[in-house]
């Protein structure tokens, strides 16, 4: 039996269109669900604290918050930027300071300020959030704030956050850094 090419090109073409089309279909469905995702998401992200205390404390509220090396492991590798790790290098701050701050402040990478804003640490420009073109500028930012503050003698997680913050929060980034600092 010899299969004639004009009907196994319709074949072939039609099972392409299919598959393309189910795959679009697929696409659209799933940025529906993100979107829909991020906006639920960003509506109602609190500040969070850690999700269970860890087990051995390495870090308090008095630590000096200097570079040090760190690489996150886990949830925390999934949602810190690696901008994050470079610009606190960079910076000469603690990267598990930075990235507790970061997912204190952002919900652990959820908040409207951060998806909408590039502004990854609630940082106000007058009486409204600070917008930032990229991910990477807000980051950079807030890594000239925590370098600036250290610089000007604020330089434990008790001493920034109390410029930081409005709330008393030292406690609770501490325990975000316990949390993704452990082994």
């Amino acid at each position: 039996m010899q299969i004639k090419p004009l009907p196994l090109l319709i074949v072939g073409a039609l099972t392409t269109a299919l598959i393309g089309a189910h795959q679009q279909e697929t696409i659209e469905e799933a940025e529906k669900t993100i979107q829909a995702g991020k906006a639920l998401l960003a509506n109602e992200v609190k500040p969070v604290t850690a999700d269970l205390p860890a087990e051995e404390e390495k870090y308090s509220i008095e630590m000096n918050v200097s570079w040090h090396p760190w690489q996150p492991e886990g949830k925390a590798a999934g949602v810190i930027p690696v901008a994050l790790l470079d610009t606190a290098k960079e910076h000469e701050i603690s990267p598990i300071y930075a990235a507790a701050v970061f997912i204190h402040e952002t919900g652990w990478g959820s908040s409207a300020a951060w998806l909408e804003k590039n502004n990854p640490a609630g940082i106000k420009c007058g009486e409204k959030y600070c917008s930032y073109e990229t991910e990477a500028e807000g980051i950079e930012k807030m890594l000239e704030i925590m370098a600036n503050y250290y610089e000007n003698g604020r330089q434990t997680v008790a001493d920034q956050r109390s410029m930081w913050a409005e709330a008393d929060d030292a406690q609770a980034i501490v325990e975000l850094m316990n949390q993704i600092g452990e082994k």
